[in-house]
């Protein structure tokens, strides 16, 4: 008898690009839940949002690392009836061939909008499986830790590898992370991963209630880590 297929989300109802920002005063107000996407430069952010949402195209794809330069803001709806959340697609860092002025404004902008007040955050962390994580990661991962930003730790490209050097990878990066996350696999190639995102943020979602949208600012921000330009290999 043959298995069952198993069953494949269909694309997000609506998902459409809304604005992008270099400074907090050009911040959309925040509505529902805010999906963060963060990685290092061509760690494939833009290839798993656009597969993730199944809107090829969406966010842009470049073959050269660094092309995203702003904060992107998204506007998603997954079905007709469910509410509207947010895709935040920070600039990707680490790329060493940027001009140090650049690098500077990237380390800013991700710093001022993840110290911002914006409740009901949840963020994506990628790194590419085949490379171990970093102080940029690690820093991240404390960081978002200490602003109870809840995270996944993302391993894109999963493809790339066979099933048991994935595995051992993961095994790694959760070794590397210092145990803040379990990473997990994903391949915008064929979806694997896929529909454990989209359970992650419908959960997230349902756990939204009205009155979290008026909590008060942090008194006391956490200080921003340090994220060092370091080299970062094409594909």
């Amino acid at each position: 008898m043959a298995r069952p297929k198993p069953q494949v989300s269909p694309p997000a109802h609506r998902a459409e690009f809304v604005t992008s920002a270099t400074e907090i005063t050009q911040f959309p107000p925040p509505l529902g839940l805010e999906v963060i996407m963060m990685g290092r430069s061509n760690c494939g952010k833009s290839s798993l949002i656009n597969r993730w949402l199944g809107r090829k195209g969406l966010a842009k794809t470049s073959s050269t690392p660094g092309r995203t330069r702003l904060l992107n803001f998204f506007s998603v709806t997954w079905t007709p009836s469910s509410d509207p959340m947010t895709v935040v697609d920070l600039p990707g860092y680490g790329y060493a061939a940027a001009p140090k002025a650049m690098v500077k404004s990237w380390q800013n902008m991700i710093g001022d909008y993840l110290s911002a007040a914006r409740p009901n955050r949840l963020g994506f962390l990628l790194l590419d499986v085949r490379r171990s994580a970093q102080k940029e990661e690690k820093d991240l991962a404390r960081w978002l830790t200490d602003l109870n930003i809840p995270f996944q730790v993302v391993a894109t490209k999963a493809d790339k590898l066979s099933l048991s050097r994935v595995k051992a990878a993961l095994s790694a990066l959760a070794q590397q992370l210092g145990g803040f996350a379990h990473p997990l696999a994903f391949s915008a190639l064929n979806g694997q991963g896929r529909e454990h995102l989209i359970a992650l943020v419908k959960a997230r979602q349902e756990l939204i209630q009205p009155s979290d949208s008026e909590l008060a600012p942090p008194s006391d921000p956490t200080p921003e880590p340090t994220l060092d330009p370091t080299p970062d290999q094409a594909d």
